[in-house]
């Protein structure tokens, strides 16, 4: 019991949350619901209706904050593929070592991103992305995002390393980082189809062997 004279400290409010911070929290309830639609489903067999129940949220919210189930696909791939790899790009830089040393490090983690299982789902769902470009002009053009952002990445990394090793890269930065998701992409499908014959433990080898050996020695 609070003593005479006692002033009884009143309970503090909750901070009301503004406007901005209720639609972030949505779009993350949104791109949350349609990763767990996209697993069951896949790009093709789900709907905007079903994201947005399962997120619990009404149609109109979801074109609130997404043109289309298209839109909120690509920012997903965004969102748990591209940062992924912006990250990890950030951690290869830091290692120490020398710029293959670096390289292959940075390799064996991509590697391990696709032995994983929510990289091998991602990869998967990729693929639907693909062909659902290849189909839907519009589509192309949202997907198109995606590999400009990885190779932006990529070249930025590449200007970075030759200018640690003071010469030219032998080709454009941007030209090495299109070759180097080529390969990604490539060694991914193939093991995809035919594991046994493109085992992901080609990734370290043939990466060292095309780029490493545009670095220099170790």
């Amino acid at each position: 019991m609070p003593q005479a004279g006692q002033t009884i400290p009143k309970p503090k409010r909750r901070k009301r949350r503004t406007r901005q911070e209720k639609q972030a929290e949505t779009r993350h309830r949104l791109l949350a619901a349609g990763e767990r639609v996209f697993l069951r489903r896949g790009l093709q067999g789900s709907s905007v209706e079903e994201i947005a129940a399962e997120a619990g949220f009404t149609r109109g919210a979801f074109y609130s904050n997404f043109k289309s189930k298209n839109e909120l696909f690509v920012e997903l791939l965004h969102a748990r593929v591209y940062d992924q790899y912006a990250q990890l790009a950030k951690e290869t830089q830091d290692q120490p070592g020398t710029p293959r040393e670096r390289l292959r490090w940075g390799i064996e983690r991509l590697r391990d991103i696709q032995k994983d299982n929510e990289g091998n789902w991602l990869f998967r769902l990729w693929l639907e992305c693909l062909t659902q470009a290849a189909r839907d002009e519009e589509f192309r053009e949202l997907a198109a995002t995606f590999w400009r952002g990885n190779r932006a990445l990529l070249a930025e990394q590449i200007k970075a390393t030759f200018r640690e090793l003071g010469r030219k890269p032998p080709m454009r930065p941007d030209q090495l980082a299109t070759a180097m998701i080529a390969l990604d992409v490539g060694l991914a499908v193939q093991h995809l189809v035919d594991p046994d014959e493109a085992p992901l433990d080609l990734y370290v080898p043939l990466f060292d062997r095309f780029f490493g050996e545009l670095i220099g020695a170790d």
